[in-house]
């Protein structure tokens, strides 16, 4: 069985799709669809559910082998790892799983000292709901993750590191007058319409047991998905929102950022990788996560 199958396989699992996972792995068309059929006629099974305009998804054997392909990938991965080690280098491909304000803040600075400081290490950043990271991480589609707010019951199996703490703030327009505050004590916002992240989401739970603690329920007016849609919305007027501090600038010439109190939530930006006893966990993986833990003296760390 050729390992470069089991990868092309894997990548058609992830995209859902044979184009889709030929674009990521840069390889034609045609080549994975002979990779799959080939793997499919040396094991017997069929692996894959095809409908018409529908996305790729497993068979019951297609779940199996996509299980063991990676253990075997992983085992792969860690060998060259340990030869890598001998030679005193720290190489080969890095998979990041990231939410969105991560892989456009945090990550850029440590992605630009990795490759300065381990060249031979190639990373991939994949842009994934926090919701999602922990499963990604798990699985072995990903070696490591960066999420936020997530409670330690969703990261259950995970090695988890605390990189910071960010407190969440009433964002709103400078015209609002509730902007001239020093702080706001959060039941303040009672009875104002707030716009929010949907249900479901490791945010909007923090955000409504904050209120809940401060004696009221949210009203909420709208839910959007980003947390950078939400803070344009803002900007265009129509209502204010809760979010981490770092979705706004002191510069800002519409938006202001009001501190909370009684309750201040706050949520944990957190570094999680595979715990023992799971999928192998490249070593760059450490090479990496030492470059989170220490930032470039005198920038500050905000999302």
């Amino acid at each position: 069985m050729d390992l470069r199958d089991l990868e092309y396989f894997l990548a058609v699992v992830e995209a859902k799709s044979v184009t889709g996972a030929a674009q990521r792995v840069h390889a034609a068309q045609p080549t994975l669809s002979h990779a799959l059929a080939r793997l499919e006629a040396e094991l017997g099974e069929r692996l894959l559910v095809r409908k018409a305009r529908s996305p790729l998804s497993l068979t019951d054997a297609g779940e199996l082998v996509a299980a063991r392909a990676r253990q075997a990938l992983s085992a792969v991965t860690a060998l060259k790892d340990d030869l890598s080690a001998l030679r005193g280098q720290t190489s080969g491909s890095l998979r990041i799983a990231a939410i969105q304000s991560l892989s456009a803040t945090l990550l850029p600075a440590a992605l630009a000292r990795l490759s300065r400081e381990h060249p031979s290490v190639k990373p991939s950043v994949r842009t994934l709901a926090a919701e999602s990271i922990a499963r990604a991480v798990a699985s072995g589609r990903a070696d490591v993750g960066l999420l936020a707010g997530a409670p330690r019951s969703a990261l259950r199996g995970l090695s988890v590191k605390v990189l910071f703490e960010e407190p969440l703030v009433a964002l709103m327009r400078r015209s609002d007058p509730l902007a001239r505050a020093k702080k706001l004590r959060l039941k303040e916002l009672a009875e104002r319409e707030l716009l929010l992240v949907p249900d479901g989401t490791f945010l909007s739970d923090l955000v409504h047991e904050a209120c809940g603690r401060a004696g009221f329920t949210p009203r909420i007016r709208l839910t959007l998905a980003s947390a950078e849609a939400l803070r344009e919305t803002v900007r265009a007027g129509l209502a204010m929102t809760l979010l981490p501090e770092g979705y706004a600038s002191p510069a800002d010439p519409d938006l202001v950022a009001v501190p909370l109190t009684h309750p201040t939530p706050r949520r944990e930006v957190l570094v999680v990788e595979r715990g023992p006893g799971q999928l192998a966990t490249p070593r760059a993986v450490a090479a990496f996560t030492a470059l989170l833990g220490a930032p470039a003296p005198g920038r500050k760390r905000h999302l």
